[in-house]
């Protein structure tokens, strides 16, 4: 009877030590799970508010986040930030490997392996510092700038106020820019005398007639929009822009310019990275970074070979099916639609069929300033604060008959449903905040081409004739970035690009011009042509995997559900939601 009870009483004392253990469990897990958001959430808070620019355009309340504006900056571009930013992500790196992983949900541990491998990578750039370069002709921070001034929201009148205030900050900007590009002279990594005449042309071109500058018109009409106004305030708010304008941003820019002046002819390379010397490991990593694949520059520069085969037998198979096809290319000069607004009412109605519903927002068509257009993008679509997504603005570079009559794969890359669709899309699942400001170009251009190639089934076009231009222009995208990894990191020089690009195009002058641009902004084209291909990778084996089980739908959800991210992870996870859908189809037949 002794030996029952005391046997009663472990038992009942094992149970109690084994619900004790499960609860502790939960309760480090509830622990961890919390320590791990505020972790996230600091790095959030931190990188966003490193200067006034870059938390205008992430955050339209930073309050609700803790962030009071206390004072208005651009930062500072300099060798002594960038260090400060590798102690802070070796340290990040710490911190995150201190979290027990598996006691993180699902949705924290991609973002626990996104970041770590994000953080990992940015590490890896520590021994190049003075390979990074912020000034180029299209890409650069003074081509892009005035449009990112231009659209800086006006919340409040504190918000003007701190516009104004900005436009005061750029000639120091400017000034730690300059002092940069001495360093890199003084180390020989300076850019080429074509690179610096075409970044000078551009600067001239936006200061050509500083009293009609763009940044001075732009700002008057929304002022004067701007109903919360008084016309006396309205009177002295473009008064004091203009001012800002005047004295500020045009002396910045012209310093610029002179300092570019004094330090040509101090490039000692006329030719790609690869001629650096370090310069083809610099550009391993950049064509990594901007593309979010883990292949290694030679595996992309099969990668888009063989995309090329593929297209190319695409349209020697369409030739040899419709005798009519060239003819149909060479006379094609036209969409039937033209009107930037209507095409975007357009695809929105006709990507139901393949992709989610659309989440409902506005969307304004703008027109880049005559002193911008030369040297900016054909589109380009900007990024809505995370917080307030329902307004959203796409700029075309060009008005003319002949830009609009070929739009309508624009609208699709920059509207719907590319950049404008699938970030409003991911906004709207409220991802944790970090998540929203982790740059994957690789991930955001690569599903903004994949669409666009899509969309010439939609246009309304000759099916045969929409299969030819879709495959003409992956072969010429795949051109122009396996030129790039030629120059850049097989060391191809003028010669060599125009007797590859002959294979493509009868023009000597093209590919001239194309080795130019690729010389200017090494890997601008990667994120384009080999996120494409990992996407369109990444279908294929579900389609294979699946087959009739596979819907365009679901493959579409999946991928914006889990976001901007690296190809790797997301293909890891491909896997899982493959077997799921393959579960689900075996439960429909049972």
């Amino acid at each position: 009877m002794f030996n029952k009870k005391i046997k009663y009483l472990f038992i009942m004392f094992l149970g109690f030590l084994i619900i004790t253990s499960a609860c502790h469990k939960r309760d480090d897990a509830l622990q961890q799970r919390s320590n791990f958001d505020t972790f996230i959430n600091e790095i959030f808070v931190e990188s966003v508010q490193s200067d006034t620019l870059t938390l205008s355009y992430s955050l339209a309340d930073p309050e609700n986040y803790g962030i009071h504006v206390d004072e208005v900056t651009l930062g500072e571009y300099s060798l002594t930030r960038m260090r400060e930013g590798i102690l802070n992500t070796e340290k990040y790196i710490s911190d995150l490997s201190s979290f027990n992983y598996r006691l993180l949900d699902d949705e924290q541990q991609l973002t626990y392996n996104i970041l770590n491998q994000y953080l990992s990578q940015e590490l890896e750039f520590s021994n190049y510092l003075y390979y990074k370069e912020c000034l180029g002709p299209t890409t650069g921070i003074q081509a892009q700038l005035p449009i990112l001034l231009a659209e800086y929201s006006f919340r409040d009148k504190s918000d003007i106020n701190n516009y104004i205030n900005l436009l005061f900050c750029i000639d120091d900007y400017f000034i730690s820019i300059a002092n940069f590009e001495k360093e890199k002279a003084s180390q020989g990594l300076f850019m080429n005398d074509e690179v610096v005449d075409s970044i000078i042309r551009q600067c001239e071109s936006f200061i050509s007639s500083p009293e009609d500058n763009f940044l001075i018109d732009y700002f008057n009409d929304k002022i004067q929009n701007y109903k919360e106004l008084s016309e006396s305030e309205k009177e002295y708010f473009k008064s004091a822009n203009k001012e800002a304008v005047l004295t500020s941003v045009i002396p910045a820019y012209e310093n610029l310019i002179n300092l570019l002046y004094d330090l040509k002819g101090s490039g000692i390379n006329d030719a790609g990275l690869y001629y650096y010397p370090e310069g083809k490991e610099y550009y391993e990593l950049l064509a990594k970074k901007k593309t979010g694949s883990s292949k290694s520059a030679k595996e992309m520069a099969d990668f888009l070979e063989q995309a090329i085969s593929k297209e190319t037998s695409k349209i020697l198979s369409l030739s040899l099916t419709d005798p009519h096809i060239l003819d149909k290319y060479m006379d094609f000069s036209s969409f039937p639609l033209t009107e930037p607004d209507e095409i975007l009412v357009n695809l929105k109605d006709n990507i139901r069929v393949d992709f989610p519903d659309a989440i409902p927002v506005n969307c304004d068509i703008k027109y880049v300033h005559d002193s911008l257009s030369d040297y900016l993008s054909p589109a380009m679509y900007l990024v809505p604060p995370m917080d307030n997504y329902t307004n959203n603005n796409i700029y075309i570079n060009g008005r003319d008959a002949e830009t609009l009559s070929t739009i309508y794969t624009t609208i699709a890359h920059e509207g719907y449903p590319g950049h404008l669709y699938q970030c409003v899309y991911f906004r709207d699942q409220k991802p944790a905040p970090i998540r929203n400001i982790m740059d994957f170009v690789g991930y955001d251009e690569g599903w903004a081409t994949y669409v666009e190639m899509y969309s010439y089934s939609l246009s309304g076009i000759d099916k045969n004739l929409a299969s030819f231009l879709e495959a003409n222009s992956i072969i010429i995208l795949c051109m122009y970035a396996r030129a790039d990894i030629g120059i850049h990191y097989e060391g191809w020089k003028e010669r060599e690009v125009v007797d590859y690009v002959l294979n493509f195009i009868s023009s000597e002058a093209v590919g001239k011009l194309i080795y130019k641009t690729l010389l200017e902004e090494p890997a601008i084209y990667l994120p384009y042509a080999v996120g494409f291909l990992e996407i369109r990778e990444l279908r294929e084996k579900a389609e294979n995997s699946l087959g009739e089980a596979f819907y365009p739908k679901d493959f579409h959800r999946f991928l914006l559900d889990i976001g901007p991210a690296q190809f790797e992870i997301i293909d890891n996870s491909l896997d899982l939601w493959i077997q799921d859908q393959s579960m689900a189809k075996v439960t429909i037949f049972e």
